[in-house]
């Protein structure tokens, strides 16, 4: 008997499940099914996602939800690469006991309204929410970060939504609503940090050393004229000085990326502006030479 296309979509399922998708139990032992856990099936073949088998547990226990990491990867947000995205979070109301089985990290949680989406039918925390669990699991450095995700501004054109997925105003009730929530203190100390405006977590980053650096903090996604909604925009800089500063990443490495980047670059050096291009080797080095370089620029600008 083939394994019906509902349970071959899901990837991973629960016996009862399967069998109220009328699979036999026999099935269950066949080579194109493997048992994951207590209770917990997969389709062999495809590489199992941890949000796949976050999923499965969370539709087996009453008021589960994915939750922390898995929670994160299911709305896109960018993580650091250090930490593991392989482990399935799934949370459970307390005092009910944690979920277990097929490798996930349990957890148990106290829940408010509207902390919780729907998606395919399965519960997920709100991103929002999983910044906040996220608190006990990132630096601090990381969790400004992906609070600086849900505030910025989208793109509709690029990312098919207009808002954000957060303000910091809904992260501070947030925070406010579990004053007892792992890494609480964290999420306080990086609210503080959290900025519109910057558009990748490397441009975070170089806010951040800038600033921990004694210099004034740099204004983000800064307008060549700021009268005109099609100027050129940098990822940030100093106005008072003419100083932008641009984080080239990866995405900068292509053909077309690189033909609108000179038009901007042009645009910034025509008008009089230091342009300053940084990269992951000046991050690597803890962006040093940029400090030196935009304190003596300003200190010029203020003689």
């Amino acid at each position: 008997m083939p394994i019906p296309e509902h349970l071959a979509d899901l990837a991973v399922f629960s016996r009862v499940e399967a069998l109220d998708a009328g699979l036999p139990e026999c099935a269950l032992r066949r080579q194109a099914i493997e048992r994951i856990g207590r209770g917990m099936f997969a389709v062999t073949g495809p590489e199992r996602s941890a949000i796949a088998v976050a999923r499965a547990v969370a539709r087996l226990h009453d008021g589960a939800w994915v939750s922390h990491v898995t929670a994160a990867l299911i709305h896109g947000l960018l993580l650091p690469d250090k930490l593991d995205t392989t482990t399935p979070h799934v949370s459970r109301p307390a005092p009910a006991s944690r979920p277990r089985g097929a490798g996930v990290r349990g957890h148990r949680a106290h829940l408010h309204d509207g902390e919780l989406i729907e998606i395919d039918g399965v519960k997920v925390s709100t991103p929002a929410r999983a910044w906040l669990e996220l608190a006990s699991l990132l630096s601090l450095d990381d969790l400004i970060s992906v609070g600086d995700q849900l505030v910025r501004i989208p793109r509709q054109a690029f990312e098919g939504r207009s808002e954000p997925h957060a303000t910091t105003a809904a992260l501070l009730e947030l925070v406010e609503r579990h004053p007892r929530m792992p890494g609480v203190k964290r999420a306080r100390a990086a609210l503080a940090l959290i900025r519109v405006g910057s558009d990748s977590p490397m441009e975070t980053k170089v806010r951040l050393a800038l600033v921990r650096a004694g210099l004034p903090e740099p204004e983000l996604q800064i307008a060549l004229d700021p009268t005109d909604k099609y100027t050129q925009r940098a990822d940030l800089g100093y106005r008072d000085g003419r100083i932008a500063i641009q984080y080239d990443g990866a995405v900068h490495l292509t053909t077309e990326q690189q033909t609108r980047d000179n038009r901007r670059d042009t645009a910034f050096n025509m008008a009089g502006w230091r342009y300053i291009k940084v990269n992951k080797q000046d991050a690597a080095e803890g962006f040093r030479s940029l400090i030196r370089l935009v304190r003596e620029l300003l200190s010029a600008s203020a003689a």
